[in-house]
């Protein structure tokens, strides 16, 4: 069996450097943390700044490498729902849209998962850990106009709102889909700790954060999927 990954940086790993604010990849041996047997081929194909678009076109592109008994897990959706923050504030009365509209990002997300299902692999969709909005705004308008930002968002929370938003479309459509889902936002939204999970742009998880998804991924993928014990260590 092979274990496919296709997302955006948090399916890639990305982490913010406490000390230079930048961001590098973590490296986590995802083998371990996920329980894997040493049988089992995992490949990620996420991608630093992925959309769902970019996502079902590298699945597209990768799609021979997919087969019966394979697992393919999708994570998508904290681009999509990002603004264009620079032009939202130097003018925030304007209307501005998200790199991907909700309606579309549904329906290229169903596209991605009928193409994986066309190959015979299973698909499990992945919802989005939760931002804190506080320190998301103040990452985004560095160096521009914060007010502004706020302003056309109505209160700094509508971002962790409207991130929602997209991490429910994701609920949604596995219900819609009858395909399993990995919750790890209830994971991060009942620790008493989360702000120690997220880093100080709120939106990428911390090595800690990280662990507890690996952990989520696992535990919550032998409870739906229990034909899949066998290919775990553990």
């Amino acid at each position: 069996m092979n274990l496919f990954i296709f997302g955006d940086s948090i399916g890639q790993g990305i982490v913010q450097n406490t000390v230079s604010q930048r961001y590098e990849i973590l490296k986590l041996n995802l083998q371990k943390l996920l329980g894997l047997s040493q049988s089992v081929s995992y490949t990620n194909f996420s991608m630093l700044g992925s959309t769902i678009a970019r996502g079902l076109s590298t699945i597209e592109k990768h799609a021979d490498k997919l087969s019966e008994n394979d697992l393919v897990l999708l994570e998508f959706g904290g681009n999509d729902c990002n603004f264009p923050w620079k032009e939202v504030a130097n003018a925030p009365e304007m209307e501005h849209k998200p790199k991907t509209s909700l309606e579309s990002f549904v329906k290229t997300y169903q596209s991605a998962v009928g193409k994986i299902q066309k190959s015979g692999a299973k698909p499990i969709l992945m919802n989005l850990p939760p931002l804190i909005a506080k320190r998301f705004l103040n990452w985004v308008s560095a160096g521009i106009n914060a007010e502004n930002i706020t302003k056309f968002l109505g209160d700094a929370e509508m971002i962790y709102r409207w991130q929602e938003l997209y991490s429910l479309a994701v609920v949604k459509l596995a219900k819609m889909l009858s395909v399993p889902l990995i919750d790890i936002r209830s994971e991060f939204l009942c620790r008493q700790d989360m702000l120690d999970l997220l880093g100080s742009d709120g939106m990428h998880p911390t090595r800690k954060g990280y662990e507890l998804i690996a952990k989520t991924v696992y535990d919550q993928l032998a409870f739906l999927s229990p034909g899949v014990l066998s290919c775990f260590s553990g």
